[in-house]
């Protein structure tokens, strides 16, 4: 694959020949098309692509927190690449027939930005959730205005729940209302910070598992 910036006839986006034009954060690109392998994919091929397959579809839903939270890594691969690389390499477990995510290893979001210490972690009736939690002294990484989100996921049911700016951090306190489909049901929780130009992130910090009521 080569960068270029100024074709015959400018760039250009699709398939000409056996040559595929194309753009990525705004650098343009010209690769040559693959060569089609009558070659069967070896084990190791097919146990990539179920983890990517596995990976993308989890992390499909959280696209836009995505791509805040692994912003500032991304250079000429997107937010959302960087972290499906990173989770099909440390967080699947298991066997191809029975593979599944690690999620106290999962990680939305990467950043400077310090995360606070989680004091308790209350469910209520009526799936009312209360988290409170400690600041480290303030900083240019510990912010008071540093706006926190919060992520659940119901591994039975399949679906995400995001609380998006949730609270402050000097708030040290939030109450949350989970789905009341949600009843019964085991959920996974992580937290994370971002500054309010959604530029500077914490690292995401996994809550553990908690039952809803």
């Amino acid at each position: 694959m080569a960068r270029y910036k100024n074709g015959i006839n400018g760039p250009f986006s699709g398939k000409v020949g056996n040559v595929v034009g194309a753009s990525c954060r705004g650098i343009d690109y010209i690769r040559a098309l693959p060569e089609i392998s009558s070659k069967p994919p070896s084990d190791k091929q097919l146990i990539q692509r179920y983890k990517f397959s596995l990976i993308t579809g989890w992390l499909s839903p959280l696209k836009k927190l995505i791509n805040i939270g692994y912003q500032g890594l991304a250079g000429e691969q997107t937010p959302m690449n960087l972290a499906v690389s990173y989770h099909m390499k440390e967080t699947v477990i298991g066997a191809v027939a029975d593979a599944k995510i690690d999620f106290r290893k999962a990680i939305f979001s990467r950043g400077d930005l310090l995360i606070s210490w989680i004091r308790q972690l209350l469910t209520f009736a009526n799936g009312v959730l209360q988290i409170d939690w400690d600041n480290g002294p303030e900083s240019t990484f510990c912010n008071p205005d540093d706006e926190a989100s919060f992520i659940f996921y119901n591994e039975k049911k399949g679906k995400f729940v995001v609380f998006e700016h949730a609270a402050l951090r000097r708030d040290k306190t939030v109450m949350l209302q989970m789905p009341k489909t949600f009843a019964g049901d085991r959920v996974h929780g992580w937290m994370q910070f971002a500054d309010r130009n959604q530029v500077a992130v914490s690292t995401s910090v996994y809550l553990g598992e908690l039952v809803c009521m």
